[in-house]
Formats: structure tokens, C-alpha cells, sequence
């Protein structure tokens, strides 16, 4: 410790519980909680995404004023749409090849003072993004397991007995 003082050792089930635990929240957290993208005139919202084969961005849209909502990839216009005030839209893009992508969603409202909320979600159809969660439970229960054999062994009857021998 920085003071000077002492601590003792941390055991290792305990550090197998506070990483596992440190990745399910992690990854609970990146996964359930998106951000609102929050769009106006002067302000488009650009994104690199790789996407593979039957992936689905999907987005949704809430219009403070009228606005008209336009979402290219790869440079190209894939939808415009034209929204009243105080309404919300939703639109589901599948992706057809895999392959690095570029969003770009651009707002053209009739003031400047018009803002667009924007959520984006992706659902893949490869697993390989919640691999987290076994690899965090896996950990967890090793660690509960350790837990109980350290308990069983400070308990037990059996004393332990260090011994140096001389040759």
C-alpha cells in the first residue's frame, strides 16, 4: 500500500468472482443500453460498421419539428424519410454481403432549431459478439468453486505442517 501499510493477499477465487462479474456487467451494459443520437441541421451522424450477411441495423427516429430524415451507405441513399412534428419512424436495414459499411444519417428540417433523436441497434446473426456471457458465467462458477474448496480447507482438521529437512 501506498502508506506503508499491509494488506493481505487477495485470493484467487476472489478475482475470478470480481472479473466475471466485471464482464457480465460490461457486456450488459454495452448490449441493452444504446445511446441516443441526438441530430440537427447543421449535424450528420457518420458511422464505420462491419456487418456480416443477415445482419439487421435497426433505427429509430423521433422528430421534434418537421424534418426529413435521409440514411446513406456507402455513399448512396438508401431512405429518406419525411417526418411530422412529434412523430416517430422506424426503419430495418438487412445487410445482403459482409463487408465494412458506412452510415451516414443527415437531418434537413425546416428550422435550424429542429432535433432529430436517433437510436441505432444492431442484431447480428453470428453469436460471436455474446460469447461474453458463458466466458463470464464459466468464471464466475470457477471462482465460486474455489471459494468453497478454500473454505473446506481452512476447515478442515488436517494441520498442515512445514518442515525443512537438512541433508
Amino acid at each position: 500500500m501506498s502508506g506503508g501499510g499491509t494488506a493481505p493477499a487477495m485470493k484467487m477465487s476472489d478475482v475470478f468472482i470480481l472479473v466475471s462479474i466485471s464482464i457480465l456487467v460490461g457486456s450488459l451494459i454495452m448490449h441493452s443500453w444504446p445511446q441516443p443520437i441526438s441530430l440537427s441541421n447543421d449535424v450528420s451522424h457518420s458511422k464505420n460498421l462491419s456487418l456480416s450477411e443477415g445482419d439487421e441495423i435497426n433505427m429509430q427516429f423521433s422528430a421534434s419539428n418537421a424534418t426529413t430524415v435521409t440514411i446513406s451507405l456507402e455513399g448512396e441513399v438508401v431512405e429518406e424519410i419525411v417526418m411530422a412534428e412529434g412523430s416517430e419512424e422506424k426503419y430495418v436495414f438487412e445487410v445482403e454481403s459482409s463487408k465494412d459499411y458506412n452510415l451516414v444519417i443527415s437531418v434537413n428540417g425546416e428550422d435550424n432549431t429542429s432535433i432529430t433523436e436517433a437510436f441505432i441497434s444492431i442484431d447480428r446473426q453470428s453469436m460471436l459478439d455474446k460469447i461474453v456471457y458463458p466466458l463470464g458465467i464459466l468464471l464466475l462458477v470457477f471462482g465460486l468453486y474455489k471459494r468453497k474448496e478454500e473454505k473446506e480447507l481452512e476447515s478442515s482438521k488436517e494441520e498442515i505442517i512445514d518442515a525443512e529437512i537438512d541433508v
